[in-house]
């Protein structure tokens, strides 16, 4: 339908162009790679003439100020937009967008390719490179989208554009727009350790992710962890992750559970009679997952999730190493806070992020089988046997102790006792 109204547009005089990510895509990766949202822009009409047009196809939605996007109803996922001013140049149109692997537009109608900034050497170099030395001042989140577009297509970023990045005012940006792009990198990027480095060699860690920026320089034991200290350790767990993430009902909250999960490190981190050791780390860690996430806007169930996870990140490997000890209590207590098919792909990516092949098998097969004896869902808590309605029936009125007893009874519950045993024993204590 979009070349229908490209044809209904150069019929009123005007011409259409796709722009943006949806070029880069298509010589990139195909015209079958290209996802739903698409970018198209307008020149020789102006607004009204373009909605008129626009309204034979659904109701045109105006949305956005400093550069209105015209959408219509039937088609939400396309964009169409017009030049600031009707005098505004094809090339200048193209010299406002962030790099040159984005400011390449085709025409709808003919496929020709407008290309003022060489951006097809550049995807054929698989570089980055900016189009103007306004860009970073224009919209200083370009910098994180330098580093994320490098991520997710393996590319470098051009070293003029990497000096501009280092010089750029980050102060002033929106919380959720950092998030938006710290969610592209983490979800999109096949390693996207490629990014969080160029973040770090262009200080937007140090500037804006002071926790982040900890991580580098802090120490870990050498024998569990060869790689190096924790900022390279979490550079091989994000990437493990990303190999994972398919693998996850909440690929969102596992991959920023990854970058977070040993943000307690420096602040637990002490040499003790020679050896390096960050006791409590994982729930210092957890406090600060939260932190982060609420600096950046995050959204309540993904705080909730982050935190749960980087709460109990080492718990199946520290399970496993004393597992002739462990108590279907401890099982049970786990099944009971945590998704354990999620926990698993974050401790399997924490296992292996240390420069050398580890097996986490044994440790996966271990704890799902321990739980699949005691009849527990690995993706589910625990219901308690015993409710309120219950302690009614035997003659309880609800009160302050209410809570206490049911708590008393689903710990019963935990160390394996029957609904039956429990309600038997509060009997008892009632005699």
């Amino acid at each position: 339908m979009i070349t229908t109204i490209a044809r209904d547009i150069a019929t009123n005089g005007g011409r259409v162009f796709y722009t943006g990510g949806y070029v880069r895509d298509y010589l990139l990766l195909g015209e079958a790679a290209n996802g739903k949202d698409i970018d198209l822009e307008v020149f020789g009409l102006d607004k009204a003439k373009l909605i008129s047009v626009l309204s034979t196809y659904g109701q045109p939605i105006e949305v956005g100020k400093s550069f209105p996007i015209i959408k219509i109803s039937h088609h939400p996922e396309w964009d169409f937009t017009l030049p600031e001013t009707p005098e505004v140049s094809y090339q200048e149109a193209c010299a406002r967008r962030d790099f040159t692997i984005n400011a390449m537009m085709m025409d709808v109608l003919t496929g020709e390719i407008l290309d003022f900034f060489d951006g097809q050497e550049d995807l054929k170099n698989k570089l980055i490179r900016h189009t103007t030395d306004q860009v970073f001042v224009d919209d200083p989140l370009r910098a994180y989208r330098a580093a994320q577009l490098a991520a997710r297509f393996g590319f470098s970023i051009d070293a003029a554009t990497l000096e501009l990045m280092k010089q750029n005012n980050l102060d002033n940006i929106k919380p959720e727009r950092i998030l938006e792009e710290l969610r592209k990198l983490l979800l999109l990027a096949p390693q996207p350790s490629l990014g969080l480095s160029y973040m770090q060699e262009t200080g937007i860690l140090e500037r804006r992710h002071p926790m982040l920026f900890r991580l580098l320089g802090c120490e870990q034991s050498p024998l569990n962890h060869p790689e190096g200290d924790v900022w390279q350790h979490t550079l091989q767990v994000v990437d493990i992750c990303a190999s994972l993430k398919n693998q996850s009902q909440d690929p969102e909250v596992l991959m920023f559970a990854a970058l977070l999960h040993d943000l307690g490190k420096p602040a637990t981190t002490f040499t003790r009679n020679g050896k390096i050791t960050a006791y409590g780390h994982d729930l210092e860690g957890e406090k600060l997952a939260r932190i982060f996430l609420n600096q950046l806007n995050a959204s309540k169930n993904l705080i909730a999730g982050v935190e749960k996870l980087v709460r109990e990140h080492m718990h199946p490997v520290l399970l496993y190493k004393s597992r002739e000890q462990v108590s279907d209590k401890a099982i049970r207590k786990l099944v009971n806070r945590v998704n354990v098919r999620e926990l698993l792909l974050l401790a399997e990516a924490d296992f292996k992020g240390r420069g050398k092949e580890r097996d986490f098998e044994p440790v996966q097969e271990w704890l799902m089988d321990r739980i699949s004896r005691l009849g527990l869902d690995p993706e589910q808590g625990i219901t308690p046997s015993v409710q309120g309605r219950d302690l009614i029936a035997l003659g309880l009125k609800p009160g302050t102790d209410f809570r206490k007893i049911l708590d008393q009874c689903f710990e019963m519950q935990l160390e394996g006792k029957s609904r039956q045993e429990i309600l038997d024993q509060v009997k008892e204590s009632l005699s």
